[in-house]
């Protein structure tokens, strides 16, 4: 008869887990910070943010499977199925013999979108969520049955931390330690882990992250589909535990108040708070349980009855397990931007992190463009009159910014050439919005084609504006905006439109589309939003003497629509 152990049974679990995750993972750097995390390993590099990742994600980097961005994407994914084996034995220890609550606390993590994407692409963050939740359930079992060995074991998971996030890791070495100061070596054991942080940051690059406290990006963070719910439930779940006496549940709402600190000062990505706010969810069907007596056998029915509904709240979020794989559409983005750009040497800026990220992974592992010089992310104008002084290429996904002459810029694919001359009288073809895939993708599309647009339409050729910007408009409305000169007699809006707090997206080239209406004398349609929309149909109304500034339909869309109205009226006196 064969036996089924504990240890068999979590063996499963995170085979099955990794297998499931490393099929779901991007098979690219996919967008933003992983593809900079793929160049930093395949150049065997090492920063001080987190050396302990990039030593991983350099051995990973060298594996002969796949491309190097996919190669760290399965690391991650690995990672991740021991992290839901980790929130399992947490459960256990905080919670024996409630299996309910331990599946319910692993069910609910992998549906939440920011972790799954975690566990999908190249990061250091699961790498420090898999430690943070070890390092707990370790610390939970030296506190239901006090050994030596746990004890270290729980030390060194927070050494994992330590090494992918640096200030996380050092709270949770005195958390444990305080903890469990009775029945741990700790001289011996803090002695050994400041030999081991001397040696991962022996010739690392950069410095530790810094301190800046972002309340708003940790909250974006933790908002996404069922993350929220996750971290609802497990808030009150935890602080539920810690007030009626849950035995060692102070420690999980003291490690739960560490992760979230730390989320809101040093780095906003969730996983490590989200992984325990997942064990803290397990109180809710062993709280429900604890009403009937301990050896009824509508337990089992009844902790079931407690998870059903919550599971389905997360699935109600639309939540699915397959996250967005762009696969090679950062690479095609990458090559719009700069690969049209004259031969260099050069220097190429970019003013937003995607294609930053983008160009900087395709320098790198592909070698595109080695000719030009990836400026530090950021619209600096120096970087750019620097090169045009030394005769030198410049580019940028962007056509000015800073102190730069919006006139002396020319199109190159989907960026631009900046120069040291006027060059507005040089028509260069209209490419259409590109179609990129993903959400990140079509935002950045917009981007471009929004930036295009606003090249044309301040060059005064507002027809091609309009097939910049991919309006579907006739052959006559094209015409028409072809002979419009536009004029102060009807202003444009657009750069006065504040977003109002909605998200970059396809409504920004709808909103130029009614501006290019409004000053053409087109017909402007009807819309009832989204905010900015709104706005420019009020200001139109406020234009012709159908309202006045104070108007309740402008008051309403808030003070920064106030705002803008005040400045609009300040700069086109009627």
């Amino acid at each position: 008869m064969v036996r089924v152990t504990q240890a068999s049974v979590d063996l499963a679990i995170g085979v099955v887990a990794g297998v499931i995750l490393i099929a779901t993972a991007t098979s690219g750097p996919g967008w933003g910070s992983g593809s900079v995390e793929t160049v930093i390993a395949t150049q065997l590099q090492r920063t001080a943010l987190s050396p302990l990742y990039h030593l991983l994600a350099s051995v990973a980097a060298v594996l002969p499977v796949g491309e190097p961005g996919f190669r760290l994407a399965a690391l991650s994914a690995l990672i991740g199925a021991i992290t839901l084996v980790g929130v399992i034995h947490a459960v256990r220890a905080l919670l024996p013999a409630q299996p309910v609550a331990a599946a319910l606390s692993a069910v609910l993590l992998v549906l939440a979108p920011p972790w799954r994407l975690a566990a999908a692409e190249p990061g250091p963050a699961m790498l420090a969520a898999c430690g943070t939740v070890w390092a707990l359930a370790f610390a939970l079992e030296q506190a239901r049955d006090p050994n030596p060995r746990r004890a270290l074991s729980a030390l060194a998971a927070c050494a994992v931390v330590v090494g992918s996030a640096p200030w996380l890791g050092t709270g949770l070495v005195l958390l444990v330690g305080l903890w469990h100061r009775k029945t741990t070596p700790l001289v011996p054991a803090l002695a050994g882990l400041g030999a081991l942080i001397v040696l991962l940051w022996m010739g690392v690059m950069g410095s530790l992250p810094p301190i800046r406290a972002d309340l708003a990006a940790a909250v974006a963070a933790t908002g996404v589909g069922s993350a929220s719910l996750l971290v609802g439930v497990g808030l009150l779940a935890g602080a539920f535990g810690a007030l009626t006496g849950l035995p060692h549940a102070r420690g999980l709402f003291g490690a739960i108040l560490l992760a979230a600190l730390h989320t809101v000062l040093v780095d906003p990505s969730p996983s490590p708070l989200l992984g325990l706010f997942a064990i803290a969810v397990g109180i809710v069907p062993a709280a429900i349980t604890r009403l009937l007596p301990k050896d009824s056998p509508r337990r089992a029915v009844v902790a079931v009855g407690a998870a059903v509904p919550l599971v389905g709240l997360a699935l109600a979020t639309g939540t699915v397990l397959i996250v967005d794989n762009p696969r090679h559409t950062p690479a095609r983005l990458a090559t719009d931007v700069a690969g049209s750009l004259p031969p260099g040497p050069g220097t190429f800026v970019a003013t937003r992190v995607i294609p930053w990220a983008a160009l900087r992974h395709e320098q790198g592992i592909a070698g595109l463009r080695p000719d030009l010089t990836l400026a530090p992310l950021g619209p600096s104008d120096v970087d750019v009159a620097n090169a045009l002084r030394a005769k030198k290429i410049a580019g940028s996904d962007q056509f000015a910014f800073g102190r730069l002459d919006p006139s002396r810029a020319l199109p190159r694919g989907r960026g631009f050439q900046l120069l040291g001359e006027a060059r507005l009288d040089t028509v260069v073809p209209t490419l259409p919005p590109a179609t990129y895939a993903t959400t990140i993708g079509e935002t950045e599309s917009v981007l471009l084609a929004l930036a295009r647009a606003r090249y044309e339409a301040g060059a005064g050729r507002l027809d091609a504006a309009a097939k910049a910007a991919g309006l579907a408009l006739s052959g006559s409305d094209l015409a028409i905006l072809a002979t419009t000169v536009p004029s102060t007699q009807v202003p444009a809006f657009y750069g006065f439109i504040p977003a109002l707090g909605e998200p970059a997206g396809r409504w920004q080239l709808e909103l130029l589309g009614d501006d290019l209406a409004w000053v053409s004398g087109l017909e402007v349609p009807v819309v009832s939003g989204p905010p900015p929309r709104v706005l420019h149909a009020r200001w139109r109304a406020l234009w012709r003497g159908e309202i006045k500034p104070d108007d309740a339909s402008i008051t309403a869309l808030g003070p920064e629509a106030v705002a803008a109205t005040a400045e609009l009226i300040k700069t086109f006196p009627r």
